[in-house]
């Protein structure tokens, strides 16, 4: 199953809101709450931009590269059950 959903900048934002809409039994509405209800509530323009994500298993990198730092995200080492593909 793969889903449509406007561009995110996080590392894996999208890929989290996806297990928590799926384990709520609203995946349907995911589109809706990434893409398009944030926009219109502020009367801006909606991102036409494009991600997809798929349901595949992958792991959240330890750390992520920042000029002089490391950022460490949320879920660092865990599985994640959707992916940005």
């Amino acid at each position: 199953m793969a889903v449509s959903v406007a561009a995110s900048a996080s590392a894996c934002v999208t890929e989290l809101y996806a297990e928590a809409f799926e384990a709520a039994g609203a995946l349907d509405k995911l589109e809706g709450f990434a893409s398009f209800y944030g926009a219109d509530f502020y009367g801006l323009p909606r991102n036409p931009g494009r991600v997809t994500l798929s349901r595949q298993s992958w792991t959240v990198p330890e750390r992520y590269p920042f000029g002089q730092a490391d950022l460490k995200p949320l879920r660092a080492g865990e599985a994640l059950g959707w992916r940005m593909v």
